[in-house]
């Protein structure tokens, strides 16, 4: 499916890391390894920090702290919040909502419509097409969208690599009606053959799931590497855009190897630093984290706005 809708505007992004409950020393003795063959993981995957959330933080925890600090900052007013949206792979419980969660430990207004949805990695896309579709009603003029993972939490210990390259993590953002005749575009295709094989189950209701969480990195590599270039050409095509004007290029990925591939492939450039180096993949965040590297960005060399 191909969407041209209207656009509106991000006004602020706020987003918490947990502090790791470990220390470096501990880390590398929880996952045995060499301080040298950790440092040669970090080499190869680009990452060098992460944060995992201790035993009593959970999704509702971190989104309801990202919120807070809008509230604080005064972007937005409890009874401003039209709409909350939390967005997550990794709820604190299957009931309640972590929505509701989060605006009973805010004290939000009563009229604030929660909405949960349960979405992986490109969960911030399928947020952000929702908040802006509920903005083209009348009576909506602002959303919050929240993006939270603790993914830490159902990794197995014995997955040295994913654990260690991993990051905690949610963000609040704030985003508001514009009354502009310009659209925003958006495309999604599904390949639901491999939902089953790409990402393992994991156990709810059905016992038959896994106890931990498992991705077949093998099959997403080659998958997106044999797709996406197709995907990414045929959305410029509908859209009639040129991508010699995009200056900047934000695309999810797990690690410095998977990015440069990727670039390499659509024969792109790279010409900022992601967010992955300083925090980790953050999965859900990793995007909402790569606008705010690129927003310093543009701010150091005075063309930020």
């Amino acid at each position: 499916m191909k969407l041209a809708i209207n656009n509106h505007s991000i006004k602020a992004i706020s987003v918490v890391l947990p502090k790791n409950p470990r220390t470096y020393e501990e880390e590398l003795n929880f996952v045995n390894l060499s301080e040298n063959k950790f440092k040669i993981l970090q080499q190869n995957s680009g990452i060098f920090n992460h944060f995992i959330s201790d035993e009593n933080t959970y999704a509702s925890d971190l989104a309801s702290k990202a919120l807070e600090e809008l509230l604080n900052q005064n972007l937005i007013k409890k009874d401003e919040i039209d709409v909350l949206i939390f967005a997550s792979f990794t709820p604190d419980f299957l009931a309640p909502a972590c929505s509701s969660l989060v605006h009973k430990n805010l004290k939000l207004a009563n009229h604030t419509l929660c909405f949960d949805i349960s979405v992986f990695c490109w969960g911030f896309l399928q947020g952000l097409l929702r908040a802006f579709l509920l903005l083209d009603h009348l009576n909506i003029k602002k959303v919050v969208l929240l993006c939270a993972s603790v993914k830490s939490k159902k990794i197995n210990p014995k997955d040295k690599i994913t654990f260690l390259n991993t990051s905690d993590s949610a963000s609040a953002i704030l985003i508001e009606k514009t009354n502009t005749k310009q659209k925003a575009f958006y495309s999604q295709n599904i390949f639901s053959e491999f939902a089953l094989e790409e990402t393992l189950p994991l156990k709810a209701f059905n016992e038959n799931g896994n106890d931990f969480m498992k991705t077949d990195g093998n099959l997403f590599f080659s998958f997106i590497m044999e797709k996406f270039p197709i995907f990414f050409e045929d959305f410029f095509s509908h859209f009639k855009q040129k991508k010699q004007e995009i200056d900047y290029f934000l695309f999810q990925n797990a690690n410095s190897f998977v990015r440069d591939k990727l670039f390499y492939t659509l024969k792109l450039k790279n010409n900022f630093d992601d967010s992955l180096k300083e925090y980790g993949n953050t999965l859900i965040n990793k995007l909402v984290l790569d606008l705010i590297c690129l927003q310093k960005q543009l701010e150091r060399e005075g063309g930020g706005d």
